[in-house]
């Protein structure tokens, strides 16, 4: 899929295949993808997964596993820490059409990886919403942030898309409680993300050899919904998505006119109020936890109020047909 539809660029405050297919990335993190590691991801919902240990592998190796993943429809992030082995890990990986880089936080590293990068990959550092996403060759921000609902003023500030790509991890993890979220709060800052206008990525810390830090088998609960969510994103409209702060007071992605996707989290609203364009619209009541959509008779444009059920997780989605 990925050779097909093209490498991946930024494109605005979104991503896209360099064919204009839409690309939302959904986002796991390990240390590397070796063979175990692999099963559990070409049987999961991600598109693109993190490697962390990248410094720490021969480069034939990671050549390898790089090469795997995107034969498993996986783009794969580099996180570059060592400045010395920059050149030559860009050098060598460069040639693949799904690599994207994490470089280290400063502006020598990055230059380098400009130099030897010939296929102008996707570029970004990891660090807390603070961290300096401006500079013109920084495609999108990478962002270390437990309160998912930042990423609409960031993308606002930056004009980048950005990425959530550690917002803590469904575990057990006793000395860090940002390490033991349960599937259903890691889910709600997932979906903060993306109808913030942005992404966030998925994290598991179960046991002491964590998937996160250790690979080998996916085992929370949130990876399902992953999954669902992936395919509410998927049926999304290719152009004109952005969320939209000043309409809605819940976290709402819009294209004005055609789509409307509205999160309402731990919240438990009888109903809610919509304003539409004029024209059909059809009307699905999402349980985000549970994983159904729940079709509600279509509605004519204007003002009209949406019933809900008493309960938390729930996403509203209107199209226009």
């Amino acid at each position: 899929m990925n050779g097909a539809q093209g490498p991946v660029h930024a494109h605005g405050t979104r991503f896209r295949h360099a064919d204009g297919t839409p690309y939302h990335p959904i986002t796991t993190t390990v240390p590397q993808a070796d063979p175990r590691t692999l099963r559990a991801l070409a049987g999961g919902p991600f598109n693109r997964v993190r490697l962390t240990a990248s410094a720490a592998l021969p480069l034939d190796v990671l050549d390898q596993q790089v090469a795997a993943c995107g034969r498993s429809g996986l783009q794969a992030e580099i996180v570059l820490r060592d400045r010395s082995a920059v050149a030559a890990t860009v050098r060598r990986l460069a040639h693949h059409p799904h690599v994207w880089w994490s470089a280290p936080p400063d502006h020598e590293a990055q230059t380098d990886i400009q130099e030897h990068d010939h296929g102008h990959h996707p570029l970004t550092v990891h660090g807390p919403p603070d961290t300096d996403f401006g500079a013109p060759w920084i495609t999108h921000a990478s962002v270390r942030h437990a309160q998912t609902r930042a990423v609409s003023g960031l993308v606002h500030t930056l004009g980048k898309p950005v990425v959530v790509d550690y917002c803590g991890a469904e575990g057990d993890a006793a000395d860090d409680p940002e390490q033991a979220l349960p599937g259903q709060e890691l889910t709600a800052r997932l979906w903060e993300a993306v109808c913030r206008g942005g992404y966030a990525a998925h994290a598991e810390a179960w046991g002491p050899t964590p998937w996160s830090e250790g690979g080998g088998e996916l085992s929370g609960t949130a990876v399902e919904r992953v999954a669902f969510l992936r395919a509410v994103l998927d049926d999304a409209p290719g152009e004109g998505l952005a969320h939209t702060p000043e309409t809605y007071d819940a976290s709402t992605l819009e294209a004005a006119g055609e789509y409307v996707l509205q999160y309402l989290g731990p919240h438990r609203y009888p109903r809610r109020p919509f304003d539409l364009a004029g024209g059909r619209w059809t009307v699905d009541v999402i349980d985000t936890w549970n994983m159904t959509v729940s079709p509600r008779a279509p509605v004519s444009g204007g003002a009209f109020q949406v019933e809900l059920p008493a309960q938390p997780y729930l996403a509203i989605r209107l199209r226009r047909s």
